[in-house]
């Protein structure tokens, strides 16, 4: 309980009453406790330890590969793996806090039931897009360094790390969405997941029986994302529109249902 207590009184009303007390305190889970640490070296060790793996064979075996090679598995293992993240370190954001009693009693304080979920969004968006992907795009441009590669253009990455972070938005607001709906972190944890294994086949079915269902999904956001990096352009806006719309939704809905939660 010891963010809990890091808590101090807030005056004020409003659909925001209390939400920089409350961000601080969601802050504070990240800080205080050395989370952001753990969750880089994580990241670290599983999109660029495996980025580096293959470097190193590709030098020991096959000769010095490719940049874009590289940049190309680079951007697989981010799209591939920080959702699975996303979801596993907030399923338990909201359902823990009803569960453990702690949301009914910060919200027995001056604090709106919006700021309360506001502020998780916010601290959780600003900490995973830290770790999870800027950490990791300026890592990797060090590892090509260290091989003596090309590095990719600050630009270029800048724009490729964006649109993983818009593609990461969608699964922190569908898990905070689940996790307003529902008091157990079954389907919180579950739901997402199964999305996530199944995406491709979805993919595929959907090109051949519905076609316009395919940009839609927020998988295609991951070869844009490449495109960019590697100096392109972008080839539909659609598959950004529907992801930040989707992203919008999913917060209104989850603000919209926590409202009616009874305590």
């Amino acid at each position: 309980m010891a963010t809990e207590q890091s808590l101090i009184p807030a005056k004020g009303g409003g659909w925001l009453s209390g939400f920089r007390n409350m961000l601080r305190k969601e802050n504070g889970r990240w800080v205080g406790t050395h989370e952001w640490l753990t969750q880089s070296v994580i990241w670290l060790a599983l999109v660029n330890g495996i980025v580096t793996l293959v470097l190193y064979i590709g030098f020991t075996q096959s000769g010095p590969p490719i940049t874009m090679d590289a940049l190309q598995l680079f951007f697989m293992l981010l799209g591939s793996f920080t959702p699975f993240g996303v979801v596993i370190l907030t399923q338990s954001d909201v359902v823990g806090e009803r569960q453990s009693g702690t949301a009914e009693w910060v919200l027995s304080a001056p604090l709106s039931r919006d700021a309360f979920l506001l502020s998780k969004l916010v601290a959780n968006s600003v900490w995973i897009f830290a770790t999870m992907v800027l950490l990791q795009g300026v890592a990797f441009n060090l590892i090509l360094v260290a091989f003596g590669l090309p590095t990719v253009p600050a630009i270029n990455m800048a724009a490729g790390l964006a649109v993983n972070c818009l593609h990461l938005l969608f699964w922190l607001t569908l898990t905070l969405m689940l996790g307003a709906a529902f008091h157990s972190r079954g389907p919180v944890l579950g739901i997402p997941i199964v999305f996530l294994i199944l995406q491709d086949l979805v993919a595929g079915l959907a090109s051949v029986y519905v076609p316009w269902l395919v940009p839609l999904l927020p998988k295609s956001l991951m070869g844009q994302g490449l495109q960019l990096a590697q100096g392109g352009g972008v080839t539909s806006l659609v598959p950004f529109v529907a992801v930040a719309l989707f992203s919008v939704v999913f917060t209104a809905i989850a603000v919209w249902r926590f409202r009616r939660e009874e305590f």
